[in-house]
């Protein structure tokens, strides 16, 4: 009961601290495709991470920017390192009701790109505040759990295999 009333005061900070009206209507004819910096937030669950690197290949090939939010630990588990940017993290800056600290806030405020893509197929109140703390037009995710209010490019994917899972998101986002 105590972790569902950190979750919901977390969402309550969010929604004041970071949500930013968008105050003119998004075209989303060639949104991506048109896009030339990504921000891509890894997924936290490890199978989903590794299948996550195929969305990344995929932006590096069409030669976008890429910067990768990871875990400090996970940064060995990305390929090719020298063709992305990286804004590792800690576990440690990661307070108490699961939003970042002040110190990653600082890091992360003065940030823009073009697309913000949450990778994580469940919902992590972290990597939503993350999300919306970085300046961007376009932010894009899985649908899941209170994910309406944080991004406004949903995939709804049921899929229980991952592969499946990001392999459908792939084939999405080339859509647009």
């Amino acid at each position: 009961m105590f972790e569902e009333l950190k979750r919901k005061y977390a969402h309550f900070i969010i929604r004041r601290k970071y949500l930013k009206k968008n105050e003119h209507s998004i075209s989303y004819i060639r949104v991506l495709s048109d896009a030339s910096d990504f921000f891509i937030i890894m997924p936290k669950a490890e199978i989903d991470f590794i299948h996550a690197l195929d969305i990344i290949r995929y932006y590096q090939i069409h030669k976008k920017i890429i910067t990768l939010f990871l875990p400090k630990h996970k940064y060995n588990l990305i390929p090719d390192k020298g063709k992305y940017k990286f804004i590792p993290y800690d576990l440690l800056q990661i307070n108490q009701i699961n939003l970042p600290n002040s110190e990653l806030k600082l890091r992360l405020k003065p940030k823009e790109f073009d697309v913000v893509m949450d990778l994580n197929r469940s919902e992590e109140v972290f990597f939503s505040a993350v999300a919306n703390i970085v300046k961007s037009k376009v932010r894009v995710s899985f649908k899941k759990e209170n994910s309406e209010n944080y991004y406004n490019l949903l995939i709804n994917d049921k899929q229980t295999n991952s592969e499946a899972a990001y392999r459908n998101f792939m084939n999405y986002l080339k859509m647009f």
